[in-house]
């Protein structure tokens, strides 16, 4: 495969994850929707601990940095509590 081959595969699948982190993103409006209706705090701390374990283990399994990927998903998560907060009215996202 040419350079210019893998640069367009990457390109794909950048434009997945971004697809993927959307659809991630609704969902976390939806559990914000909920939380809010069942007055339950954005941020759950067991639930953090739970995802970053989880993907911390996955990392390890698919053989790429787990740290890297923990940093990842603390944006990730942080988005999420973010879009939960705009659900409950508390925040500035579109």
């Amino acid at each position: 495969m040419t350079l210019d081959k893998y640069r367009r595969t990457l390109a794909t699948l950048d434009e997945q994850i971004i697809d993927l982190v959307s659809k991630r993103q609704a969902i976390a409006a939806e559990i914000g929707r909920i939380k809010h209706r069942e007055a339950i705090p954005i941020h759950d701390e067991e639930q953090h601990a739970q995802v970053m374990g989880r993907v911390f283990d996955s990392a390890v399994e698919h053989k790429i940095d787990p740290v890297s990927v923990s940093r990842v998903f603390e944006i990730l998560i942080a988005m999420s509590e973010e879009r939960q907060h705009e659900c409950a009215g508390e925040g500035n996202l579109p």
